[in-house]
């Protein structure tokens, strides 16, 4: 989609910009949830090799690792926790509260150079270099990070041209979004509750009683193996499809701040449209997934 207007930074720009305490919570369980994306596989790595068939082990280990190794990516590149906990953005510095309790200020006539990255879709950082050497860098864990490029921009046009930041901006505004729906999906914890941790025993019950009935006689005598894979396909496949419906969204946010810029507004009409579909494939994939294991 071809850009139609080009992004106006906001003359004299004031806020007030904290850490997202749901990103430092993340952070810290990003290191768990990579452990327990990798130990169901461990048992499988260790049988292999028991018995002798490496090349098996070594397809384990390649399914196992991708997944904790992109959430260390993240855990370090975009969550880990800023040296500071508080910014003001005022039209010609920032004040920080750094986690001494100490005050921080940052000219931005001080301002030698930025440096800008970012990754698509994911986050993004960027860092204040100063004439007298010092650095300090922000990432999205900081709300609305943009806010405070966008005001250098609007300060100093020449240190930092509004074209040159609309790609971190894009990608600060998107993930900003992307962060915003995990918080409301947590708050509807007793819906996650129920749909990860009761349904899985309920369909694992059904599925032991139905089982001596179409002749699966194994799945009656095996209570753990029967929860453990219900359970584990029902979470794959419902993160799997929020994270493609999120991913979903944020092509199609991206592709409307191509065209309008300075738009920046959630469209929770379309966001509602692609969880509900998400949703219903989750089900049907669940159900089939359900079926196919009570009968084979």
């Amino acid at each position: 989609m071809e850009q139609t207007q080009t992004f106006s930074p906001r003359v004299g720009l004031k806020r007030t910009l904290s850490d997202r305490t749901l990103l430092k919570v993340i952070y810290y369980l990003l290191f768990p949830l990579s452990l327990a994306f990798l130990l169901p596989f461990v048992p499988m790595i260790i049988i292999s090799f028991e018995e002798g068939a490496p090349l098996s082990a070594l397809s384990f280990i390649a399914l196992a690792l991708p997944m904790p190794a992109i959430l260390m990516f993240q855990a370090f590149s975009f969550f880990k926790p800023l040296s500071f906990t508080q910014v003001s953005i005022f039209p010609d510095r920032l004040q920080m509260v750094g986690k001494d309790k100490k005050l921080i200020e940052v000219p931005f006539s001080d301002i030698k150079e930025v440096k800008l990255s970012h990754l698509p879709y994911q986050g993004g950082s960027f860092t204040l270099v100063m004439k007298d050497g010092q650095s300090y860098k922000f990432t999205v864990i900081l709300e609305r990070s943009e806010y405070v490029l966008e005001a250098i921009s609007s300060f100093n046009p020449e240190l930092l041209p509004p074209q040159s930041f609309e790609l971190y901006r894009r990608t600060a505004i998107c993930a900003d979004h992307n962060y915003t729906r995990i918080n409301d999906a947590l708050k509807n914890w007793r819906i996650l509750v129920v749909k990860y941790l009761l349904l899985p025993v309920i369909v694992s019950v059904a599925v032991l009683f139905l089982a001596p009935y179409v002749g699966r006689l194994s799945a009656a005598e095996d209570w753990d193996n029967v929860f453990r894979a219900i359970t584990i396909v029902n979470l794959v496949l419902g993160v799997a499809c929020f994270l493609i419906a999120a991913l979903y969204i944020t092509g199609v946010t991206n592709k409307a701040l191509v065209a309008e810029p300075n738009n920046a507004r959630r469209n929770m009409v379309m966001e509602g449209k692609v969880y509900l579909i998400a949703n219903l494939v989750h089900w049907v994939a669940f159900a089939a997934y359900v079926v196919y294991f009570l009968m084979s």
